[in-house]
This record gives structure tokens, sequence and C-alpha cells, in this order.
């Protein structure tokens, strides 16, 4: 039996202070106690917590594989999306003297089922914690740029030249040698010969091209050794009015450090993108802010950033585009009265490397044709010049089938839903998926909720539209071995189609089932865990695989970017390790039974 001072104490803590007196009495006789001294640790990495933990005393830090990413004070609670997702993405260590309840797993997971304030309160607080750890990965991300050492830039190596060297050769050695300085030997001094020199002090001063120029070198040379930070070069650059730094290493010169260089290092970081973004006022401007997202990408990939919450972060700058994009198309009176949406992968958070554009328009009252074109033609035309390849499905604003009404999409909902044809379950699936970017995101959200209240009186419906779930075959043969696809011309498989697809579809069906309003994948399974064939160790296991797919489709894709080659939905068997493949066959192994169950739920095979 918990003591009087804790159960006391449970009556100040959310969501336990808002349950009725029978629920909380349950929970207040099942808690157990546990004490932590300084430095131990509570749960580790991958550990399959038994308990939801409930801070009483002390402080509890959270930390990923790269430091601290949260701090768990008296009155908080951890590690619930552990809970949910089967398995504790971090480690849990105490920081004080520290006293912990414990609310056993099974009892959290019967009153996530029985209690909706109890359940919405976890996801909602999962909600937070996700953006909190997209935040401390781009306070990171700043910081590694504050942090990084000159020998992580992009360095050049010196190009030495004598002082007899002419106007005219040194810009034809610059050229050759692609650099915008030179270094000059004069006995033992060394000095630097840049562009702005060979422009200010050689051209505006009218002197000839055969002018040697050991005499129009600076021999004051600003150094910094390699282990210093970028942020010292660039404070030095700024100080001193100088766009070159000479590198040292152990008193040697290295290399030479372009402000050129440095500037285009920081302008790939997300929070400059943003505020680029921001700042943009013409297509140009919105053109070289999001050209550097690819590179922004990259860089998250290679420090080891999951793919889920790169995607978070382009989600974010993606949606600030496309709001920019709007502004610039759509008069200010009319924004009020209309909702942009976006769809498939970038409506459920998960885009990544640019693809087509899937978008819509939604207007709170018909609109004439002309205001509607006078809108999505010019939005259309600038993503395109963007970078953005129109939909090859005309999921599109310039397409009248997804730039109407809200009447009308609520016609078209009902149609779709008593008339479930091939057709009308793809469109039903991209609404479903669909997140508001700009304007009235509430009529979005009503047609959702409208959707729900049309699901209630077709019992049916949810099965004819899992079937797409089963649509491809999983690339395992006999004995788990990996199947190669024909269509792939003996390269590998399509890891979206025997892969990843059956899991976003498998989760959508599910999630339109129990009435589930988030979008992402991964945010619908956390939401499903515990409800009809999710138990709680299948959750963490299919999100594990959805993790590991995308992983190693991203790094083919931009493997393939690196060579100057498209890229596609083809995994190459040849470039996987052998604990890759072997990983592989396991998350192929738990999308096949998760088709399994997706066709026993459903009873697809009474279907026609």
């Amino acid at each position: 039996m918990v003591s009087p001072e804790a159960s006391e104490f449970l009556q100040t803590v959310a969501p336990f202070n808002q349950l009725g007196r029978e629920e909380f009495n349950r929970i207040a006789v099942s808690l157990d106690t546990e004490h932590y001294t300084p430095g131990e640790t509570i749960l580790e990495r991958q550990d399959a917590p038994s308990a939801l933990f409930i801070v009483a005393k002390g402080v509890v830090e959270e930390a990923d594989l790269t430091g601290s990413v949260a701090l768990y004070a008296a009155g908080s609670c951890f590690d619930a999306i552990g809970l949910i997702n089967g398995r504790s993405e971090n480690t849990f260590v105490s920081r004080d003297r520290s006293l912990c309840y414990q609310l056993p797993a099974q009892l959290f997971h019967a009153l996530s089922r029985s209690s909706s304030q109890f359940r919405e309160h976890f996801h909602l607080e999962l909600q937070r914690r996700l953006d909190a750890l997209v935040a401390v990965q781009q306070q990171r991300e700043a910081s590694s740029f504050l942090l990084a050492r000159l020998n992580e830039g992009p360095l050049h190596p010196p190009v030495f030249v004598a002082p007899e060297t002419t106007i005219r050769e040194a810009a034809e050695v610059m050229q050759d040698r692609e650099v915008t300085a030179l270094l000059v030997r004069r006995g033992d001094r060394v000095g630097i010969f840049t562009e702005r020199d060979m422009r200010e002090r050689s051209l505006l001063m009218g002197l000839p091209d055969t002018t040697a120029i050991g005499d129009l070198s600076t021999y004051d040379l600003q150094t910094l050794d390699r282990e210093n930070f970028l942020f010292s070069a660039l404070m030095l650059m700024t100080e001193r009015s100088i766009r070159h730094v000479v590198v040292t290493r152990e008193g040697e010169i290295d290399g030479v450090f372009e402000q050129a260089d440095l500037l285009g290092y920081l302008s790939n970081s997300s929070y400059v993108i943003a505020s680029r973004l921001d700042r943009a006022q013409t297509p140009a401007e919105l053109r070289e802010a999001s050209a550097a997202v690819t590179t922004l990408i990259r860089s998250l990939f290679h420090r080891g950033v999951k793919p889920r919450y790169i995607a978070r972060i382009v989600t974010d700058l993606n949606r600030k585009l496309f709001r920019r994009v709007f502004e610039q198309v759509t008069p200010h009176s009319l924004r009020d009265d209309l909702c942009l949406i976006v769809m498939g992968s970038e409506g459920r958070g998960e885009q990544l490397l640019r693809t087509d554009q899937d978008n819509g328009l939604i207007f709170r009252q018909e609109a004439p044709n002309g205001e509607r074109t006078a809108i999505a033609e010019p939005f259309t035309r600038m993503l395109i010049e963007l970078g953005y390849p129109p939909c090859p499905g005309d999921v599109m604003v310039s397409n009248p089938d997804w730039s109407k009404s809200y009447a009308e999409y609520r016609m078209a909902l009902r149609n779709w839903v008593a008339q479930p044809s091939g057709d009308a379950l793809l469109k039903l699936a991209i609404l479903y998926d669909a997140s508001t970017v700009a304007g009235d995101g509430g009529l979005l959200t009503d047609l959702k909720e409208y959707l729900f209240e049309l699901l209630g009186q077709e019992d049916a419906f949810t099965g004819h539209f899992a079937k797409a779930t089963l649509a491809f075959p999983t690339p395992l043969g006999m004995f788990n071995r990996l199947v190669l696809d024909e269509m792939t011309d003996g390269r590998g498989m399509d890891i979206k189609k025997g892969g990843i697809f059956p899991i976003v579809h498998g989760v959508r069906s599910l999630a339109l089932e129990y009435r589930v309003r988030e979008t992402n994948t991964i945010a619908r399974i956390q939401a499903l865990s515990g409800r009809g064939p999710f138990s709680e160790e299948f959750t963490a296991d299919l999100i594990e695989a959805f993790d590991f797919m995308c992983m190693i489709r991203l790094r083919e894709q931009l493997a393939a970017l690196d060579e100057g080659n498209s890229y596609d939905n083809v995994l190459d068997i040849g470039h996987l390790r052998s604990s890759e493949r072997s990983l592989l066959r396991d998350s192929l192994k738990v999308v096949k039974h998760f088709k399994t169950d997706i066709a026993h739920h459903f009873r697809l095979n009474l279907l026609g």
C-alpha cells in the first residue's frame, strides 16, 4: 500500500489529478517506490520499461548517444514514450538522490485503453517530447558549427608561388587550382596575395599584368592552428575585415580557409535556412534558401541523426517554404477563407529528399474558377521553378479535384465512402494524410471529423481500404532469403513497395478504423499501441523495422546523388554489410507478420 504522502503527492501530478476516484485509487495502491543514488542508471537505451516513472524527489537526466536531451524534476513523468514504443530510445540517469514512484506497465496500458483523458495526455506529451527532441537536434546543429574545428571544415591546400610571379601568372594559377589566394615565399617570410589584391591593388591602380606580385602581397599573415574552432575563424575575419585565414599545424602552414567556404558551411544549417526563408521576398531568394536543404539532410544523416528526426526538420522547412509561396500568390483578404494542405509523405511529415508536389486547397465557400486559378496556377508554377516537379497523379492545387470548396470536399468524401472504387480509396488515403500549411486549418480538421462520422455508418469500408496493404509481395523467399525484384534490372529490391508501403498503409488503415488524428506513421503506431493487432512488443518491432528501412533507403539515395545520379526506392543488396542484410531480413519478417495481422484483423479473405 502506498503511503499517504505518496497519494497526496500524486494528486498534484497530471494526468493523475484529473482521474476519477476509482481510477486514482487503483493507481495509488499499485505504485512501487524506488530510491536512486547520483549517477545511477535507471533505464538503459533499448531497455523494455517495466513501469512509468514519476519523479517525487531529485533530478533525472535523459540522454541520447550524443548528450543530454531533457531533465525531469519532481512532478515529471518518464518514460511514457518507451512504454508506448516498447523500448527506451534513450538512457535515464539519476543526477541527484532521487525518489521515483513506478506505475506498472500493465496498468499504464490498461488505463490508456480505458481512459481517453489519460491516453490523450501521454500522446500529447509524446508529441511535445518529439518536438523537443527536434529542437535539441537543431540546437546541437547550431552548436556543432560553433564547436567544429578548422580541420573539419573545407580547408584548401596551400598554393605557394615565387615573389617574381606576375599578376597574369597569378590569375592563371588561381583559376587552375580553383583558389582565391596564393602564398608568396620571400626568403624566410610568407605573404598572401588574394583575388581582392589583384582587383584593388593592380587593376584599379592601373598596374600592367606583368607586375610581380611580391610587392603587392601582405606579409602580416593572420593564422590559426587547425585545432581552433570555425567560430574563431569567423571572428578573426570579421574583426580584421579579411577573407582568408592561414591554417597551421604545429607551426607549419597546412592550408587556407576562405570566407566563402565558411559562410557556405554555415548557410547549410537548418536555423539559417529557416531564417532565410522567413526573410525571402522573391522567388530567387526562396530558391537560394531551399537549395541548401539537401546538403542539410546529408549533413544530419552522416552525423547519425535518425531519418524520422531529419524528416521533422525538413518538414518544418518545406512547410515554411510552401507558406511563403502561398503568401506571395494569395491576396491577404482571402487567406483566412481557405486552407492550403500538403498530402502524401509531405502530409505525413516523412518527406526527406525532394519529390513531386502533393498539395491542395480547401475554400470555405464555393469560389469562382477565376479566383481559384489566380491562386493555384502561380502557386504550382512557382513550386516547379523552385525544383518541385508536377505530381504525375495531378494531386496539386492546379487540379480542380484538389482545389474546391469545403462543401464539395464533403460531397466527394460521401461518394468515396459509398462507392469505394480503387480511385476513391486512393483519394481518401491521400486526404486522410493531409496536413495544414497555411490558412484556416479548421477546414481540414472538420473534413476529417466528417470522414470519421461517415465511417461509423460503413462497417465494411476500412476492410476494402486495408486491402492495398497486401498489394506488393514481401521480398523474402524460402528460409527468409532476400528476393531481388526483376523490375530493378537485378540491382536489388524496391524497398518502398516491399517494406515501407505495407507499414504506412497498414498503419493508416488501422488509424482510420480507430479514428486516430495523427498523420505521421510512427505517431500513428504509437497512438495504436495496445489496440487491434498491436501488442506493446510488436509496436517496438514495427517502429524499429520502419526506421531501419527508411535509413538504408535514404543512405542509398544520398549515395546516388553523390555520384551525380537520380535516386529512387531501389535498394542495392550489394551495398549492405552482412549485419545490415540480417537486419533487413528481420525487418521484412516484421512486415510479413504485420501483413498477416492486417489480413486477419480486417478479414480480407472474406472480401471480394
